[in-house]
């Protein structure tokens, strides 16, 4: 076989390979089961849907711009900027960090696996709209929420480090039903917070907020401290294998 037939057969061997996408991304409307080699990004003021694709670096969600991610696998991190919306679910795993600032909303559910932190910052959402929602999911790092409006969740799932709301503002905050391996920390925090049916296994803190809380039905492995709030939480029917300091 001569030099010329044998490279268009290895052409053709490359072509008929799973397909593989090389160099910065820039990722518009449906994606579907590909891989892209490199870092990939969603532009400004559109929308991306990843149905089972592959992405091997990191992806960034622009000013204004929904990443849906159904089944896919990012290797890297979701890195959200003044995005309205970063929403994975279907089974979806980013080995990384999911972050957002100035963002919308951030969706983490439906048997999502988070190889790192979960983290949202200066988030602007009304009252009835999820600025943070993890349901369904693990999460291997830590879930942080830092002075963002709106309503933030963290409902069944299981998060293997620290669990932390500090600064929020509107609410409400619900905490419902988690294993947390690390802490769970309520710091500063306006609107209501419930915090219930969760096995923490570190220590349940529940320091100077301003809205209403209720502190029920869970373990905790550790201590259960509430100290310096301006509306006394209800807190009852809790199981605690270190001290009680309520003030």
């Amino acid at each position: 076989m001569n030099r010329f037939f044998m490279c268009v057969i290895v052409g053709l061997a490359f072509l008929l390979a799973a397909p593989e996408v090389r160099a910065d991304v820039r990722l518009v409307g449906t994606v579907g089961s590909i891989t892209i080699d490199d870092n990939a990004f969603v532009p400004q003021y559109t929308t991306a849907t990843l149905n089972g694709t592959t992405i091997k670096g990191n992806v960034f969600v622009r000013r204004g711009a929904k990443l849906i991610a159904n089944g896919a696998i990012i290797e890297g991190n979701v890195q959200a900027d003044r995005a309205l919306l970063v929403d994975l679910k279907k089974g979806t795993f980013v080995n990384g960090d999911v972050q957002g600032e100035h963002t919308r909303s951030v969706r983490v559910r439906g048997n999502t696996v988070v190889g790192g932190n979960v983290q949202i910052e200066e988030a602007l959402a009304p009252v009835d709209v999820d600025a943070l929602l993890v349901k369904f999911a693990r999460v291997d790092g830590d879930v942080q929420a830092k002075k963002s409006a709106g309503r933030l969740q963290v409902i069944e799932s299981q998060i293997g480090g620290n669990l932390q709301f500090e600064e929020n503002y509107t609410g409400p905050h619900v905490i419902r039903d988690n294993t947390i391996y690390g802490d769970l920390q309520f710091f500063k925090n306006w609107g209501k917070g419930t915090i219930t049916g969760n096995d923490v296994g570190g220590n349940l803190q529940f320091f100077e907020n301003r809205g209403k809380g209720t502190i029920i039905g869970n373990y905790v492995g550790g201590n259960l401290q509430s100290k310096e709030n301006i509306r006394p939480p209800t807190i009852r029917d809790n199981e605690v294998e270190g001290d009680i300091e309520i003030e």
